[in-house]
């Protein structure tokens, strides 16, 4: 998973995966060699969780400027909040 921001207690996470992308929202990172990862990876922009920080493990590595441009770029061209209002019973 990458963190993708903290938000005091909670952290917001996003998948990251050995498979090829599928979608607009999944982007492979360019330089994941030194950012940790031991095979080619895809960040998987339309599968987010929000998780207890203290969860969180250990570190493996951090993505590079370059990726984290591209990723905020797929982001910014790909990812329209929707609001819906659900009437509950």
């Amino acid at each position: 998973m990458l963190i993708l921001w903290v938000d005091g207690d909670d952290v917001v996470v996003t998948a990251v995966t050995s498979a090829m992308p599928r979608t607009q929202t999944d982007i492979l990172l360019k330089d994941w060699a030194n950012s940790g990862l031991r095979v080619p990876s895809t960040v998987r922009l339309s599968r987010l969780d929000c998780l207890e920080k203290n969860l969180l493990l250990a570190k493996l590595g951090r993505i590079s400027n370059e990726d984290a441009v591209y990723l905020l770029r797929a982001w910014d061209d790909y990812i329209k909040p929707q609001f819906y209002a659900i009437e509950i019973d």
